[in-house]
């Protein structure tokens, strides 16, 4: 879901990750036989692409069935309000849901979210153009690696076609197939974490969540030597080439994507000043520590700080205890001439993104992608 800036809704913003947003849903795709007297033309990007959609279909399921992948936590119930589509004609008025999750200025510019706006008659929209020209890359699971008790990560190798360009921040739909409990499969999509320069292996950083149903698939099910399909890239959130110190703020999996910007940094010897705010419930939730210290060898001007909510019995720990908020609060000054980089749970990144604005911090410097 592209990086959402916090001073605007457009690009469409994007869940990177399973956090909260892997749980069951079905999408309607029975039924697609449509006759032609129920066709309605729906035409994307001034004609760069036309979708046939059903009268009385969602946006949502209208681009599904094309293979159009929108952004989506909840699987196109109105929950998370990431399938978010610019209608330039045709737009009816929003309703509930949309008003929770989109500000009127988003709404007077024919902002709308896919899963809640009801196909009546032609429209004319956009989207960005990613989400229709990605790719299918049949990859085998080469590694499964433990980093914490919910969070793994998940080495693939391409295999047809053979390479996989990307950049530092995208993101890759993992197609789960079909088992037991989930007889149609879905797709789920999971941030790189891995570094570009490897054009035949990706690494995801992936947290499970109990209601899910790919992580299920993934924690319960998947193996070393499976195949799967991939499909991708997709998204805009990446690092900007501005003189600016950027303050990269991660908690949980939201380490996946910043993990694979710092590595891009690091390949390009950045002599960007950086710092990585690291949050997690307790001390075993930290992973990776020893390589985000070594970072801080390799870039000139790159710092830590991980913070942990609280300190357990025995826990041998002297870095940063409390809210990852007041943390930040404590590290920071002013900074209208810094950006931000925010991967995590919505909470977390609406808490940040108070603290930040309060120290000076334009919208326009803020860019995040939040796991709802």
């Amino acid at each position: 879901m592209g990086a959402e800036r916090a001073c605007g809704p457009f690009p469409v913003p994007r869940k990177t990750q399973l956090y909260f947003s892997d749980a069951p849903y079905n999408i309607i795709m029975q039924g697609s036989a449509m006759t032609a007297e129920a066709t309605i033309s729906l035409t994307i990007n001034n004609g760069a692409l036309t979708i046939a959609a059903a009268a009385g279909e969602t946006l949502f399921q209208a681009f599904s069935r094309s293979r159009v992948f929108l952004p989506t936590a909840c699987g196109g119930q109105g929950r998370c309000g990431l399938c978010r589509v610019r209608i330039t004609a045709g737009c009816p008025e929003p309703n509930e849901a949309e008003r929770k999750h989109l500000d009127q200025e988003a709404l007077q510019s024919g902002i709308r979210l896919a899963c809640q706006t009801i196909v009546t008659a032609p429209m004319a929209i956009t989207i960005p153009e990613a989400y229709y020209t990605a790719s299918d890359y049949r990859v085998k699971v080469t590694k499964i690696t433990p980093m914490t008790r919910d969070i793994v990560m998940v080495r693939c190798q391409a295999l047809e076609p053979r390479q996989i360009h990307v950049e530092a921040g995208a993101w890759m739909f993992f197609r789960c197939p079909p088992y037991e409990g989930c007889p149609e499969g879905v797709e789920r999509p999971f941030s790189i974490a891995s570094d570009t320069r490897d054009k035949r292996n990706l690494e995801f950083i992936i947290r499970r969540n109990p209601a899910g149903i790919c992580t299920k698939w993934i924690f319960e099910k998947m193996q070393v030597g499976d195949e799967i399909v991939l499909n991708g890239p997709h998204g805009d959130f990446r690092l900007h080439d501005t003189p600016c110190e950027a303050l990269f703020i991660a908690g949980g999996s939201g380490l996946s994507a910043i993990r694979s910007i710092l590595l891009e940094m690091k390949n390009k010897k950045s002599p960007k000043k950086a710092r990585l705010f690291f949050g997690a419930s307790t001390c075993r939730d930290l992973y990776l520590l020893d390589e985000l210290r070594d970072l801080e060898n390799s870039l000139p001007d790159f710092r830590l700080v991980p913070a942990v909510s609280s300190v357990c019995p025995g826990d041998d720990w002297d870095g940063e205890t409390g809210l990852i908020t007041a943390i930040l609060a404590k590290h920071i000054g002013d900074c209208s001439e810094a950006e931000a980089y925010l991967c995590g749970s919505p909470a977390m990144i609406n808490a940040c993104i108070d603290v930040l604005t309060a120290h000076g911090m334009p919208g326009s410097q803020i860019y995040f992608d939040k796991f709802a």
